[in-house]
């Protein structure tokens, strides 16, 4: 007993002392930039919600709906730059506040179901997603020292989603209706719904339309990092978008003369559902 207590005695001292001195060789605050690979799996769908009602008696009404579903993967990279700040005597928790871009790029092919508008049926449509703004990160290190740390940060991510749809194969483009006659031969999908919305506005003043490429976005992000020298490392981890983005909207009704009232609901939804990323990170 007295040679255990004798041990206890000396190494006890020793552990505390150790942690003790530990913080004094933690990851220290300062400004920060990193950039690398991302990967996003994308999804979509444009759907279409048509209701006819005839004035004429005894001639029924019918509803049409119909759902097109996109999917596609995106390959691209980001950069972000900020400052981290450390906190308390132990410096394993922290915040990082920065800014941010991302720029992705790949192609959409429609998912066939039973109920999707052929006119709308997309073959390797190339896309195109850009990401900014600003985030914050909650910061934990498990283990560092003067050297090297590892650990794991969450946060949220606010910014700008952007998006730019290419031509299809498929040639969606040539397909559209108006009473100003069709677009000539097959145009990129971001001019469809442009030309569309000129449509509505200009034909059928009771349907209410919008185009919007760019759409606010919040991401939640969360991964490790580990810091393998005082002023460089890497982080790796997921990104989950929470907002789907409108991207085209057109929704009211109109008159066919004096037989029938048509009415609207129709939407285009696009979005990232998870984004995988690795970065090397430079810390001053």
């Amino acid at each position: 007993m007295a040679v255990k207590q004798k041990l206890v005695n000396t190494l006890l001292p020793s552990v505390v002392g150790f942690f003790v001195l530990l913080p004094l060789n933690a990851e220290k605050s300062g400004v920060f930039i990193g950039g690398g690979f991302q990967y996003s799996y994308a999804s979509g769908a444009f759907k279409q919600d048509t209701t006819i009602q005839y004035t004429i008696p005894g001639f029924p009404g019918s509803t049409i709906k119909t759902t097109n579903p996109y999917r596609g993967n995106l390959f691209g990279g980001d950069l972000q730059a900020g400052f981290k700040l450390f906190f308390g005597q132990t410096k394993r928790f922290g915040l990082r506040f920065y800014g941010f871009f991302s720029g992705q790029a790949g192609n959409a092919n429609s998912v066939y179901s039973g109920n999707s508008d052929s006119k709308f049926i997309i073959k390797n449509q190339p896309g195109y997603n850009f990401f900014y703004g600003g985030g914050m990160d909650m910061l934990h290190n498990f283990y560092g020292n003067d050297e090297r740390s590892f650990g794991v940060f969450v946060g949220v991510m606010v910014g700008w989603s952007s998006w730019s749809m290419g031509q299809s194969q498929q040639c969606i483009g040539s397909t559209i209706y108006s009473r100003g006659g069709p677009i000539g031969g097959c145009v990129p999908t971001n001019k469809f719904f442009q030309e569309q919305v000129h449509i509505n506005n200009k034909y059928y003043p009771g349907i209410k339309s919008s185009f919007s490429p760019a759409f606010v976005q919040v991401i939640v992000n969360l991964g490790f990092r580990l810091n393998f020298t005082k002023h460089q490392g890497i982080e790796m981890g997921i990104r989950i978008p929470t907002i789907n983005d409108l991207n085209y909207a057109s929704k009211g009704a109109f008159s066919e003369g004096m037989i029938a009232k048509i009415k609207v609901n129709d939407a285009l939804i696009l979005r990232r559902d998870v984004a995988a990323f690795i970065n090397y990170v430079i810390s001053f």
